[in-house]
């Protein structure tokens, strides 16, 4: 009954602002308003809606399972779900609402310099990393105490390309050149500390966001070719690259500290993209 007052009340008023107080304009007019709140009320809800969903529910990546921390089987939980997601590991994609994060197949680094003095000077430009999508999960440990993950994983095989700038010296060979390069990684072992904390969010919720990953290599056997060493000639260069490859590790020792910090910022990348907008309580349920 209240309602249709209401309704008699608006028609009274349509009627009297309208020349001639004709029924048809007031109907037209009511039709007008009736589909105008309508519409502000879809608006209204759609605005709820993305507000709701889009601020104020943590969640985990749409592709991720969690593990819970207290199950003793915790390590095994983990590297099932991990070999499951390995397509979106390697493609950066964690899933719809999820940001981009790096691919890890292939890898790549822009830029990378070592400079230790008259003995080893190198820069490697346009780095290509193929193979990192086949490693092999070896442990995981969570220590919620420091709300740190201990992960080691190893990479069986990976293909190094890109373009170097190399003066160094060899026992008594100093090897220079610029141009090219191939390098064959076998297994290399990955071993990382995923640290965490809780980032307050504009909801009042604690999200987890993961400090800069530490990020220690092991290599194990390893063959470079570079090409156009000694300015091309072919003589000298293979004599360089066989001297290099009698003991690859020089080489690679010199190289690993850079490798390992372009790896790191790439990891801390693909893992905060990998538990945006996730609690801990998201990642790691009781």
């Amino acid at each position: 009954m209240k309602l249709y007052r209401v309704w008699r009340g608006l028609v009274f008023a349509l009627e009297s602002c309208l020349p001639g107080g004709s029924s048809g304009s007031v109907n037209y007019w009511w039709t007008r308003l009736i589909n105008l709140v309508y519409r502000m009320k879809l608006l209204v809800v759609g605005v709820l809606v993305v507000l709701h969903f889009g601020c104020g529910q943590a969640r985990l990546a749409p592709v991720l399972t969690a593990c819970s921390r207290s199950d003793p089987r915790f390590e095994k939980c983990v590297k099932e779900v991990v070999e499951r997601i390995r397509p979106n590991i390697a493609g950066g994609n964690y899933g719809e609402g999820q940001p981009g994060a790096p691919l890890l197949e292939p890898i790549m680094i822009d830029k990378m310099s070592i400079d230790h003095g008259p003995g080893f000077r190198a820069k490697l430009t346009n780095v290509t990393i193929k193979g990192a999508g086949d490693f092999q999960v070896r442990r995981v440990k969570l220590n919620m105490d420091e709300k740190m993950f201990n992960v080691s994983v190893k990479l069986p095989k990976m293909i190094v390309n890109g373009q170097y700038t190399l003066d160094m010296k060899v026992l008594v060979l100093r090897i220079s050149g610029q141009g090219d390069f191939d390098l064959i990684l076998d297994n290399t072992i990955a071993n990382m500390r995923l640290k965490y904390y809780l980032k307050p969010g504009p909801d009042g919720k604690e999200y987890v966001q993961f400090q800069p990953i530490q990020v220690k290599l092991r290599f194990d056997k390893g063959k470079f070719n570079l090409h156009n060493l000694f300015n091309g000639d072919p003589t000298l260069g293979q004599i360089g690259n066989s001297a290099i490859n009698e003991d690859p590790h020089v080489l690679l020792d010199e190289v690993k500290p850079a490798f390992e910090e372009s790896l790191a910022k790439q990891f801390t990348a693909m893992a905060n993209s990998a538990v945006s907008g996730a609690t801990e309580l998201d990642i790691l349920p009781l």
